[in-house]
C-alpha cells in the first residue's frame, strides 16, 4: 500500500511538473512590430512628382541665428528648400491650371511680423523653380478670404498674384497706408 501511494504521489508531482514546463515551453510566436510612420505637424501632403505616389513636404529646420528656414520632403525624395531670412514658415499646396503637378506655396515668417512673405515652387523633374518671384503683403491687406494667388480667371495662361506697396498718404494720421494691388503674369516652367 506504501508503495502504491509513493508511486500515486510522484506521478501527481511529475505530471504537474511536466504541466508546468510544458506550459513554460509553450510560447507564442513573436508578433512583428508595427510600422507607424509619423507625419510632422504641419507636413503637407501632395502630387509634387506627377504620376507618381504623392509625398509630404515639412518645415524640418529653423535657424534663428542665421535667420533661414529648411524645407524638407518624405524619405528625402526631393531635394530640400532654403528660405533666407525667414523664422520659420507654412506650407500651402496649390493646384493651378497649366501645371501638371502640385505647387508648393511657402508663407515665409519673418522676423518682423507686419508681412506675409510668399515663394511660390513646382519641382520641374530636375529642380525646384520659382514661376514668380517672391512677393509680401502687408498685414494691413490681408483678409480669411484672400488667396495669394492663383490662376488668373480672365486668362488660364496668367497668375494671379497680389502684393502690398507703400503708399504715401497725408489723410491718415500715420502719412502713409499700404495698398494691395495685384498684376497678372505669364506662367513659366509648367510642364
Amino acid at each position: 500500500m506504501k508503495f502504491s501511494l509513493l508511486t500515486v504521489t510522484f506521478l501527481l508531482i511529475g505530471c504537474n511538473e511536466y504541466s508546468i514546463k510544458n506550459k513554460v515551453e509553450k510560447t507564442e510566436p513573436p508578433i512583428s512590430p508595427k510600422v507607424i510612420t509619423t507625419i510632422p505637424e504641419g507636413a503637407v501632403n501632395a502630387n509634387f512628382l506627377g504620376a507618381q505616389d504623392s509625398i509630404y513636404a515639412y518645415v524640418k529646420e529653423v535657424d534663428m541665428r542665421s535667420e533661414k528656414t529648411t524645407i524638407a520632403f518624405q524619405n528625402n525624395k526631393l531635394p530640400k528648400i532654403s528660405i533666407p531670412e525667414s523664422v520659420g514658415a507654412e506650407l500651402q499646396i496649390l493646384k493651378l491650371k497649366k501645371f501638371n503637378k502640385d505647387l508648393l506655396l511657402v508663407n515665409a515668417k519673418l522676423k518682423h511680423t507686419n508681412f506675409n512673405e510668399y515663394y511660390l515652387y513646382f519641382w520641374n523633374d530636375t529642380a525646384w523653380t520659382q514661376p514668380v518671384n517672391r512677393f509680401a503683403i502687408h498685414k494691413s491687406n490681408m483678409s480669411d478670404t484672400l488667396v495669394p494667388i492663383q490662376t488668373n480667371p480672365n486668362d488660364s495662361t496668367q497668375l494671379l498674384r497680389y502684393y502690398s506697396v507703400f503708399d504715401m498718404d497725408r489723410n491718415s494720421a500715420q502719412k502713409y497706408s499700404w495698398r494691395l494691388l495685384s498684376e497678372s503674369l505669364p506662367i513659366e516652367n509648367s510642364d
